[in-house]
């Protein structure tokens, strides 16, 4: 622009030189036609000189987007990298996070199963015991019954009677008890896993309305866009052209570096539901909102 008004004030006083040297031809021609002369040389200098200064700057701002592209290109490459890296690592921990988890509950149930299993044996113990001590009260009677009269061995039979309606009782409040520690362990294994059922269902919840909370968000004046590596070049390309189509929001700058990944800066005219209109977009792969900033992953073509 300088060089414009430079060539233009140089015309205007080769057109006052000119004027001037008509007006005083008279007096002096010889003198002014050589002014003239040289003045016009000047200019044609001055204008060669205006022409190689611009063919040079266009060159090295040619040289200066030629490096910008390929550091764009490297850093989406990188981008790309280390967006596949995160991905993966975040699938093995929840697939430790998994087994963890399952073999919890494995134990928690192993456990009880074990206790279940050691009443039962208690139980079944005391049973025995309650059987030997009939079997012995039989033997008791039977001995009495020789040396003892018809009495003394009803009395014995009578009680061994009673001995094994107690020890009956024994084993049906054993099988009993042991039914009952079944059901129970049933019944603790069903709440545990509505518990978790529901738990997840309240979690889903949250995230539901915390995703419709920032799709509702609304956004005016300048944004900032960052594109998280791995950054794919055709990809980011169609993010700038849909972003140049979007109505009321214009692209300010696009710039980024290696380790940062690309950032881009937009201005909304008036309020508009950004992350909504990011999300639609063909490349984009993921929207999240972090601080100021909304984070923008893209696809992998």
């Amino acid at each position: 622009k300088r060089e414009a008004e430079e060539a233009k004030k140089a015309e205007q006083a080769e057109e006052k030189a000119k004027k001037e040297a008509e007006l005083a031809a008279k007096e002096k021609a010889k003198i002014e036609a050589k002014e003239a002369k040289k003045a016009k040389q000047a200019e044609a200098k001055a204008k060669k000189e205006a022409e190689l200064a611009a063919k040079e700057k266009a060159k090295i701002e040619a040289e200066e987007a030629k490096k910008a592209k390929q550091a764009e290109e490297k850093a989406k490459k990188e981008a790309e990298l280390a967006a596949k890296e995160r991905a993966k690592m975040e699938a093995e921990e929840a697939k430790e996070r998994a087994k963890r988890e399952a073999e919890e509950a494995k134990e928690r149930a192993k456990w009880k199963a074990k206790a279940a299993k050691e009443k039962a044996k208690r139980e079944a113990e005391e049973a025995k015991k309650a059987e030997q001590a009939e079997a012995k009260a039989k033997k008791e009677a039977e001995l009495a019954a020789k040396e003892k009269a018809k009495r003394e061995a009803e009395e014995a039979k009578e009680r061994a009677k009673r001995e094994a309606e107690e020890a009956e009782k024994a084993k049906q409040a054993e099988a009993k008890a042991k039914r009952e520690a079944e059901l129970a362990a049933k019944e603790e294994a069903r709440k545990e896993a509505e518990e978790a059922k529901e738990r997840a269902k309240r979690e889903a919840e949250v995230a539901k309305k915390a995703e419709e909370a920032l799709r509702a968000e609304l956004y005016e004046g300048m944004v900032k866009l960052v594109v998280v590596p791995p950054i794919d070049l055709g990809q980011m390309e169609k993010l700038e052209k849909d972003l140049r189509q979007v109505e009321d929001l214009r692209l300010v700058l696009v710039g980024g570096s290696v380790d940062e990944g690309s950032q881009i800066v937009v201005s909304a005219g008036k309020p508009i539901p950004l992350i909504d209109i990011l999300r639609e977009m063909p490349p984009v792969e993921q929207v999240v909102k972090k601080g100021n900033e909304i984070q923008i992953t893209l696809k992998a073509e």
